[in-house]
């Protein structure tokens, strides 16, 4: 299956919507206030996000699988957010694909840090992190639920540069 990483417009601002809220739902289980960011927010909240974020898009052989926000914080640092992958399609590298465009975009415009926040007590979401080098540098305990701030640091001579002839 192919992969394919497409920039959202506010046309998408519903789809964004809909990909969040189904990405999000295990977020309504017992360890978690009612009042998850990610569950609270209206189209004309993500429509706005799409102003003033970047938000990527995965397509799995055509279908919207995911999604990730991103957005310049100073000027060298990035915050990655709402990573989020529709259950059927987890397992199948579009998280991966979704932070590895995010990285190669952050690169381009001259950025060298991502930070993110996740869900401390989603130890699978913790580890997918870590094995993709963000580091855990703080918990804190929010009124909805505990997060991990986590970061990583860009390193331009390791990122590996596709030439195409």
């Amino acid at each position: 299956m192919e992969c394919e990483i497409k920039k959202a417009g506010t046309e998408d601002c519903k789809l964004v919507f809909n990909l969040t809220k189904q990405a999000f739902q295990d977020y309504l289980g017992p360890a978690f206030s009612s009042l998850v960011p990610a569950l609270q927010e209206s189209i004309g909240d993500v429509a706005e996000e799409i102003k003033k974020k970047e938000v990527l898009i995965a397509y799995l052989d055509g279908k919207a699988a995911g999604s990730v926000r991103f957005s310049l914080l100073t000027e060298s640092q990035y915050c990655l957010s709402r990573l989020g992958v529709l259950d059927e399609y987890q397992g199948q590298q579009v998280g991966k694909e979704l932070i590895k465009a995010v990285e190669k975009r952050v690169i381009e415009k001259g950025g060298q840090e991502i930070i993110l926040y996740s869900a401390y007590r989603k130890k699978e979401l913790i580890n997918f992190y870590q094995s993709l080098g963000y580091q855990i540098v703080k918990i804190r305990n929010d009124n909805d639920y505990m997060r991990a701030k986590l970061k990583k640091q860009l390193n331009y001579k390791s990122q590996k540069v596709e030439v195409i002839t």
